[in-house]
C-alpha cells in the first residue's frame, strides 16, 4: 500500500507540470524587430510613413479607415508605408517559438490620389501566399490572416507589390502559437521524474525487506 501510495505522490507532482503546457495558440510579442525603412516625401508621398519608435508594427496601436487621419500624433502617423521598396521585416523572440498564424492590418485605399494596394504576394518565413486585390473593401483597414508552422527565434516577412509605384501601407503585426520549452527544461523535468522514481523505489524495495523480516 506504500508503493502504491508513493506513485500517487510521485504523479501529482509531475502530471501538473505537463498540464500547464499550452493546449492551443496564444499571442506572441515580439522583442524587436528590424524593417526595410519606411518612405515618404521624397517618393512621392504627402507625408512621411516613417516607422518613428521603431515598434510600430508592434506596439497595438492601430490606425483608422481614413489613413490620412491625426489620431494626435500628425496625420498618418500610424502607418508605415513603402512605395518602390518591397519591405522585409526580420521579427526577433526572446526565445523559441512555433507562430501558426501572423496577422497583418493593412490599409486600401486605391483612389489616384492614394494609390494604396494591397501586396500581391505576403512571404513568411519562406512561405509565399497570394493576396487578392480585394482583400478588404476599399477605402478601409483591415487585418488578414496567414496560417503556417514556424519555428525558431526569428521570423522574416516580405511584402511584394502587387502593382509598380503604389503605395503598400500597414499598421500592426501579429503573432499567433505556442512558445517552445527549452531543453533544459525537459533535462530538469526528466531528472526530477528520475529522482522520484528511485525515491519510490527504494522505499518499496524497503517495505518488502520489513515485510519478510517481520514474517520471519
Amino acid at each position: 500500500m506504500k508503493f502504491v501510495r508513493e506513485c500517487l505522490i510521485s504523479s501529482a507532482l509531475v502530471l501538473p507540470v505537463f498540464g500547464s503546457s499550452p493546449a492551443g495558440a496564444t499571442p506572441l510579442v515580439p522583442i524587436s524587430y528590424t524593417a526595410t525603412p519606411g518612405e515618404g516625401i521624397a517618393q512621392g508621398g504627402t507625408y512621411n510613413y516613417f516607422d518613428d519608435t521603431g515598434r510600430q508594427l508592434i506596439d497595438g496601436i492601430y490606425g483608422v479607415n481614413d489613413w490620412s487621419a491625426n489620431l494626435g500624433n500628425g496625420n498618418a502617423y500610424e502607418w508605415v508605408g513603402w512605395r518602390f521598396a518591397d519591405p522585409v521585416i526580420t521579427f526577433q523572440f526572446s526565445g523559441p517559438v512555433t507562430v501558426n498564424q501572423v496577422g497583418i492590418d493593412f490599409n486600401r485605399a486605391e483612389e489616384s490620389t492614394a494609390l494604396i494596394f494591397l501586396p500581391g504576394t505576403v512571404s513568411i518565413g519562406g512561405t509565399d501566399f497570394t493576396v487578392a486585390s480585394d482583400a478588404i473593401p476599399n477605402d478601409t483597414r483591415g487585418t488578414l490572416f496567414f496560417n503556417g508552422s514556424w519555428s525558431g527565434t526569428t521570423l522574416t516577412i516580405n511584402l511584394v507589390h502587387a502593382n509598380p509605384n503604389t503605395w503598400i501601407f500597414v499598421d500592426e503585426m501579429t503573432f499567433d502559437g505556442v512558445v517552445i520549452p527549452e531543453p533544459s527544461v525537459f533535462m530538469l523535468l526528466t531528472g526530477g521524474l528520475g529522482l522520484l522514481l528511485l525515491r519510490v523505489r527504494r522505499n518499496w524495495i524497503g517495505d518488502v525487506l520489513q515485510g519478510t523480516q517481520e514474517a520471519a
